[in-house]
């Protein structure tokens, strides 16, 4: 898989804190995590400072620069030795949570939430969907979740100034699609004089590839899988309509209607930063065209709507609106519901704020219409990110405050975070949230690297004319799926989907 940036809080992927001195009467406990932000320290952080203004409760800072040292750090804790009271931007995965739990290290915390987090509390009992996905599969809760309530979606940004130029309408399907981009390379549609300069579709390999299945009613997860409408596990790649959508790529590649350099292994080779800079993209699969395009290029492009097959519309829903394993317990802590008050201000609106944008009249400024923006200082410092914000880098608890966050002053913006709404509305996940415990993983990781490399190797010999699209190869690529192990696989996942009920 293609390892993208996927900010999690839209406006400040495209703009970039409260100072306080802790009382020393304030109760106090330790803090573990991980943060591999360049430059950001949480020593002084104002964001740790703020925190503790608005609950009177300190904690003393250990941060972890990396992944490996922290992954290091979290399988050293054992019950009764030297641990920190919580873990903060923890990266607890299934398996960490049900082994740290049943090993003594972690507190369950489904009897504390009700009382002890009220904010996320009403938030689960408002989408039962949030407590199906922290809750492991013996009903415990090992760590709290951060709730994105506009999930990073993989989007089709379009260029609505090559529509405007060239009186075309959005697609409405995989033959308008076909058509626009036909239009895109044959009519200079940056009207620049240099008829074979634009790329029609831009894309990074089977990554993206695949996102464009739904416009032949197919989607899948990372792990090319999809639940039918029986609950039964399925295999994309061995969809009846996998092979006519091989067919239509190769066929858009073979006519020059997607990139040729899309099958690159670099993933910012299409980045633009000067706003003077031909156009040249008519489409482009990204999570955020401001993390590829000058912002001066923001209104030129819209999030095309997910095509119709069949009277239908499905789309991958990539980012989903429940980060899991953010914020955990440990058995050291002594005071279980005081701790889980602090992490509950993440669950607020103001506590969101103070994460994502900084501290109000410091950082940023509400006026009379509601619309916020941020103040000079802060809008002027290329650091505001790290030096005052903590939601970069790993996951933070808490949630996105997209109401707050769409009153942004920005037109442009907010009708990007409109768009996106519009767009996160019509995704769906292929496959619901499970728990995979070590044991799984194991049994999973051989059979992953093995069937995903042959579908990503195959996809792309395909489109590439390397590999005829007839029947026979189709035939062949089965054969080797099956050699792969694709049916065990297949079984495996069916297991656990069966024995989880299809719902953590």
């Amino acid at each position: 898989m293609i390892k993208r940036f996927l900010g999690m809080l839209l406006v400040m992927t495209l703009l970039g804190g409260a100072v306080s001195v802790h009382a020393e009467s304030a109760p106090s406990y330790r803090l573990a995590g991980l943060d591999e932000t360049e430059y950001r320290s949480w020593e002084g952080h104002p964001f740790f400072a703020g925190m503790e203004t608005l609950t009177g409760i300190h904690f003393d800072l250990q941060q972890f620069t990396t992944e490996s040292a922290w992954t290091a750090q979290k399988a050293s804790y054992v019950k009764g030795g030297d641990m920190p009271d919580v873990l903060f931007k923890a990266q607890l995965s299934s398996a960490e949570c049900m082994d740290m739990l049943a090993s003594g290290v972690l507190v369950d915390l489904a009897p504390y939430l009700k009382d002890y987090c009220p904010h996320l509390w009403a938030m689960c009992e408002a989408n039962p969907s949030i407590l199906d996905a922290i809750t492991l599969p013996g009903g415990e809760i090992a760590a709290l979740p951060y709730i994105n309530e506009l999930p990073s979606q993989n989007v089709m940004w379009i260029n609505k100034q090559f529509l405007s130029r060239l009186g075309l309408k959005a697609p409405n399907n995989a033959e308008e699609l076909e058509q626009v981009l036909q239009q895109f390379k044959d009519r200079d549609a940056n009207n620049n004089g240099n008829p074979n300069d634009e790329i029609p579709l831009a894309f990074l390999g089977p990554f993206d590839l695949k996102f464009l299945a739904h416009a032949f009613g197919m989607m899948a997860n990372d792990y090319n899988l999809y639940l039918d409408a029986d609950g039964q596990v399925q295999f994309m790649p061995l969809d009846a309509n996998f092979p006519a959508f091989i067919r239509w790529c190769r066929d858009l590649y073979s006519r020059g209607l997607l990139d040729k350099d899309g099958f690159t292994t670099a993933d910012t080779y299409r980045t633009v930063s000067s706003d003077t800079a031909e156009q040249t993209y008519g489409m482009l699969m990204g999570p955020m065209i401001t993390t590829i395009f000058p912002s001066a290029w923001i209104g030129d492009y819209e999030a095309l709507m997910p095509l119709e097959y069949n009277g239908k519309r499905i789309y991958r829903d990539f980012g989903g609106a429940v980060i899991r394993g953010t914020f955990a317990v440990t058995s050291a802590c002594r005071n279980i519901p005081e701790v889980l008050s602090w992490v509950d201000h993440m669950y607020t609106e103001e506590g969101s704020i103070l994460a994502s944008i900084g501290t109000r009249n410091v950082d940023y400024l509400v006026d009379g219409d509601g619309t916020w923006r941020l103040t000079e200082s802060a809008s002027s410092n290329s650091y505001h990110t790290i030096s005052t914000t903590i939601s970069s880098s790993a996951a933070i608890p808490g949630y996105s405050a997209q109401d707050f966050q769409s009153r942004y002053q920005d037109s442009k913006i907010s009708s990007i975070i409109g768009q996106l709404k519009a767009f996160n509305d019509m995704c769906t996940m292929p496959c619901p949230y499970v728990d995979l415990t070590t044991e799984d993983r194991a049994r999973i990781a051989p059979l992953q690297q093995e069937l995903g490399m042959l579908v990503d190797m195959r996809i792309a010999q395909w489109v590439l004319g390397e590999e005829e699209t007839t029947d026979e190869s189709f035939e062949r690529f089965h054969a080797e799926l099956q050699q792969a192990g694709v049916e065990s696989f297949v079984r495996i996942w069916q297991k656990i989907y069966d024995d989880q009920g299809g719902n953590n």
